[in-house]
Order: C-alpha cells, then structure tokens, then sequence
C-alpha cells in the first residue's frame, strides 16, 4: 500500500475556487481503481494550505491516476490558484497492524 501526502500552497484570494477544485478531484479520484481513500483537508494553522492524504493499493494504480484526465485538469489549473508547487510525498506502508 501507498501513502501519498501532498501540500498545496493556495492563493488565499482563490480559495473558494480551490475548494471546489479539490472536492471534484477528491470525488472522481476516489473511483480510480486502487484508490483506497482520497481527500484534501486544510492546515488549521494556515487557511491556505491544503493537503491532500492518499492511500493507493499499488504503484501501478497511482501511476493510472497520474495519467487520468481528471488529474490533467487539475495540473493545468493549478498554476492559477497556488502561490506556491506543491509538495508531493510518497510512503510504502504493509497496511494497518492488528
């Protein structure tokens, strides 16, 4: 399983429009295949950060959801609601331990 962690910096004068963004692409990526759970949450800290908390079977299932459509859009659009790039981080994990 894989865990993948990103932080996106937004402009704080777009940030109804991220949250629309970002809730679309959370609801659709949930449908990949392999996707175990996606959603973006915000830094209580920062109103304008938001980080996004993945957890995917495999690497070939994260490597489709790269190449889908729905994440093309969101690359193409998020240069003009982030003051910053964002910062993507990805962990293996053998699942939760009982």
């Amino acid at each position: 399983m894989l865990i993948v962690i990103a932080t996106l910096p937004g402009k704080p004068e777009k940030r109804t429009e991220i949250a629309g963004v970002l809730a679309s692409a959370a609801a659709t990526s949930r449908g990949d295949a392999g996707c175990l759970s996606y959603a973006f949450h915000v830094d209580v800290e920062d109103p304008d950060r938001w980080v996004s908390v993945e957890t995917w079977s495999d690497q070939a299932s994260l490597d489709a959801h790269f190449a889908t459509p729905h994440l093309a859009e969101l690359f193409r659009v998020a240069p003009e609601l982030l003051s910053g790039d964002p910062v993507i981080q990805t962990y293996e994990s053998d699942g939760p331990k009982s």
